[in-house]
C-alpha cells in the first residue's frame, strides 16, 4: 500500500470512527459508499464543489433530509442508478440521526484533495471492499483474480458470466486489464447474486467503473431451472462460490444442469460447478475456486468421474493457504475446457503452486509474483517440471479412482516409481480405525474403566503415554480384536495438521484407539515393522502420504487410501537384518533420553535446593 492508499484509508477510518456507536458497521460503510458517489456524480455534472458544500453544511437545513432528496434526485437523473442508494440506505431519516456527525462526515470527504476522477472511483472501490470484509471477508482475493487473468486467454471471449458474483470485483478487474492492454472489443458482462446488499454495491461499482454491456440479476445459482430456452451461453464463467455449503438436494431433482450426478447434500460444490459448465457454450472456458475436498470426497467421485471421462477438465492448481481474510483453507482452482487443443485431449495438468504464498498481513497470506507468473507460464505453454506440474491421462486418473488432487500425481504416483519394487500397504499389514465415541458414550463407558483410550495427545516422540484420565471399558466383545493395540502394532494419527506414528512396545497397557487414530498391524512374513515404521517418517514417505491427505481445515487419512498406499518392496532377510538394527538404535537412544530427562531433574533439585527454592 502506497502514501497516497494510507491517507485514503486513514480518512475512512476516521470517518467510520465517528459513526461508530451510531449505526451498525455494515450500514456505516453503505452510508459513506452513497456519500461519496453523490460527490463523485455531482463532480460529474461540474457542479462548483464550494456551492454543494455550503448547501451541505447550512445550518438552516436538515443534513439527513438533503441527503435523501440527493439520492431520490440522482436516481432520477442517472437511470442506472436506478433503486441502489435508497436500496442501500433507504433512508438517511430513519435513523436517530446527529447533524454534528453528518456534517463532521461529509465535511471529511468534501476536503479530501482527490487528483481526478479516478482516484474517486478507486475510492468507492476501496470502501465497497471494506463493507465486504466486514460482511463475511469471503471476497475473491485480489491475487487469485490476477492468476485468472493470467491464465486465460480473452482475445477471443465476447461472452463473460460470474455465479455468485459478490460486488463484480472480478469484473472491475477484468475490464480493468482489457483497459491496460487497450482492447476496445465489446465483452458482455452476466453475472447472479444471493446476497441482496451485495448485489446493489455490484450494481453500483459496475456503473461507477464504466464496465459496459453488463446485467447483474439477485437471484440464487442453485434455485431450479426448469425450462431449456433459460439458458444462457457464454465463452468464460468465473464461479468462486461458497465452499462446502449445506443445500437442498431436492432442488436437483430433473434440473438440466445435473447431468453428471446430483451432489450430496453436505456440500453443493459440484451443483456450482455444473451449473457453470451447463452454461458454457461449446468453445467455452470456466475457472472455479474450491477446497480439498472438492477433488477427493468419495460422496462426489460420481460425478468427478462422469465429468473427468467426458474430458472436460484441463487444469487442477493448489494453490497456497489462507488466500482468503476470513479462513484458512487450502484452496484449489480447476478450470475446465469444453474445446481441449488436441495437445491436451485426455490429458489433465496438475499443479501443484502452494509452497508460493507470503504474507500479506497477519490474518491472510497471497501468491508470489514469481508464483503466478510460473503457473501461468506452465499453463499456457504445456510445461512439467518435477514436484511443480505434470500432464497426467485419463488411464491414471481411473487407477487412482478420480481423485482431483495434484500432490497424489506429483508427489505420491512419482516418488512410489522411484523405488524398484513397490507393495501395497495393505498387502502386508491390517489397517483400521479407532473406535467412534460420541459424548455419551465416553460418560457411560469411564464408569467401569478396563482399558486405556488413546487419543492424538498421547502420541508423541514415537512413544504412546497412557493417560490416567482417559480410560473406558468396552462395549462389545468384538472391540478386544478391532480396536485394541497389540505389542509391536503401528500407531498412527488419522486425523490433525501433523501426521505421527508410534511402535507399540513388547510390554504395553491395556488400551483401545479413538477414532482419531488408525493401527497398522504388520504380518511379520511379509514386512519388519521397524522398516515400515522408518519409511512412514521419512521425508518421502511424509511427502506421499501428505498426498494423500483430503480434509480442508483439519487434515484425514482414510484407511482406504493406506491399503494402497505403495511402500518399497526389500526382501524380508534384508528388512529383518536393518530392523534389528534400527529396533537396538531407537531402543539405546529411549534409555539415553530417559537418563538424560533423570539426570536434569536431579541436577536442577540440588541446584535449587543451593538457593532455598527446592519444591
Amino acid at each position: 500500500m502506497n502514501k497516497r492508499e494510507t491517507e485514503l484509508k486513514y480518512i475512512l477510518e476516521s470517518i467510520t470512527e465517528d459513526l461508530e456507536g451510531l449505526y451498525p458497521n455494515e450500514q456505516i460503510a453503505r452510508m459513506i459508499l452513497v456519500i461519496v458517489t453523490i460527490f463523485y456524480l455531482r463532480e460529474l455534472e461540474h457542479s462548483e464543489k464550494d456551492q454543494v458544500s455550503r448547501a451541505v453544511l447550512s445550518e438552516s437545513r436538515s443534513i439527513a433530509h438533503m441527503l435523501d432528496q440527493a439520492v431520490i434526485e440522482l436516481e432520477h437523473l442517472h437511470k442506472e442508478f436506478k433503486g441502489v442508494f435508497t436500496g442501500l440506505v433507504p433512508s438517511f431519516l430513519q435513523y436517530n440521526y446527529s447533524d454534528t456527525v453528518f456534517k463532521t462526515m461529509i465535511e471529511k470527504i468534501i476536503n479530501i484533495q482527490f487528483i481526478d476522477q479516478e482516484e474517486i472511483v478507486q475510492f468507492i472501490n476501496f470502501i465497497a471492499l471494506k463493507y465486504s470484509s466486514n460482511n463475511g471477508g469471503n471476497q475473491t482475493p485480489e491475487t487469485i483474480i490476477k492468476l485468472v487473468l493470467g491464465l486465460i486467454d480473452f482475445k477471443n471471449i465476447s461472452s463473460v458470466a460470474d455465479y455468485c458474483s459478490g460486488i463484480s470485483s472480478f469484473a472491475i478487474e477484468l475490464f480493468r486489464h482489457f483497459r491496460v492492454e487497450g482492447s476496445n472489443k465489446p465483452v458482455s458482462y452476466y453475472g447472479e447474486e444471493k446476497n441482496a446488499s451485495d448485489y446493489l454495491i455490484s450494481k453500483l461499482l459496475l456503473n461507477i467503473n464504466n464496465v459496459p454491456f453488463f446485467h447483474i440479476t439477485n437471484k440464487d445459482v442453485l434455485d431450479r431451472v426448469y425450462r431449456e430456452p433459460e439458458r444462457l451461453t457464454v465463452d468464460f464463467i468465473w464461479s468462486d462460490a461458497p465452499f462446502g455449503m449445506v443445500w437442498n438436494q431436492s432442488e436437483g431433482q430433473n434440473d438440466p444442469r445435473y447431468k453428471y450426478g446430483i451432489p450430496p447434500k453436505s456440500s453443493a460444490d459440484w451443483a456450482f460447478y455444473q451449473n457453470a459448465l451447463y452454461h458454457l457454450n461449446n468453445h467455452g472456458q470456466a475457472a472455479v475456486v474450491g477446497t480439498k475436498g472438492t477433488l477427493v470426497r468419495s460422496t462426489e467421485v460420481h460425478i468427478r468421474k462422469a465429468i473427468t471421462e467426458e474430458d472436460l477438465i484441463e487444469a487442477v492448481i493448489t494453490l497456497p493457504e489462507n488466500l482468503y481474510l476470513k479462513t484458512r483453507v487450502g484452496t484449489e482452482l480447476i478450470i475446465f475446457n469444453k474445446a481441449k487443443s488436441k495437445s491436451r485431449r485426455g490429458l489433465i495438468l496438475f499443479i501443484d503452486a502452494s509452497k508460493y504464498t507470503q504474507r500479506l498481513n497477519r490474518n491472510q497470506c497471497s501468491i508470489q509474483e514469481e508464483g503466478i507468473s510460473k503457473i501461468v507460464y506452465a499453463y499456457r505453454n504445456g510445461i512439467e517440471e518435477e514436484n511443480f506440474s505434470r500432464f497426467v491421462d485419463l488411464a491414471k486418473i481411473r487407477e487412482y479412482d478420480y481423485s482431483l488432487n495434484p500432490k497424489e500425481y506429483l508427489d505420491f504416483d512419482v516418488l512410489k516409481h522411484s523405488f524398484h519394487q513397490t507393495v501395497k500397504l495393505g498387502e502386508v499389514a491390517a489397517i483400521r480405525r479407532g473406535v467412534q465415541l460420541t459424548k455419551e458414550e465416553l460418560e457411560e463407558l469411564s464408569s467401569t474403566a478396563t482399558h486405556y483410550l488413546l487419543n492424538i495427545k498421547d502420541i508423541e516422540n514415537g512413544r504412546i503415554a497412557y493417560d490416567e484420565e482417559s480410560r473406558i471399558t468396552y462395549k462389545k466383545q468384538d472391540w478386544l480384536e478391532k480396536f485394541a493395540i497389540r505389542p509391536m502394532d503401528i500407531i498412527m494419527t488419522s486425523k490433525g495438521s501433523v501426521v505421527k506414528f508410534a511402535i507399540v512396545e513388547e510390554k504395553c497397557e491395556e488400551a483401545f484407539v479413538s477414532g482419531n487414530l488408525s493401527i497398522i498391524r504388520v504380518d511379520h512374513a511379509l514386512y519388519n515393522v521397524y522398516v515400515l515404521y522408518e519409511f512412514l517418517q521419512s521425508e518421502v514417505g511424509r511427502r506421499m502420504l501428505d498426498g494423500l491427505q483430503t480434509g480442508t481445515t483439519i487434515k484425514l487419512i482414510n484407511p482406504s487410501k493406506l491399503e494402497k498406499f505403495e511402500i518399497p518392496l526389500l526382501s524380508i532377510d534384508l528388512m529383518n537384518r536393518v530392523g534389528a538394527e534400527l529396533r537396538e538404535n531407537k531402543r539405546k537412544y529411549e534409555e539415553q533420553i530417559q537418563e538424560a530427562e533423570q539426570r536434569f531433574t536431579l541436577e536442577r533439585g540440588w541446584l535449587l535446593e543451593q538457593i532455598g527454592m527446592s519444591n
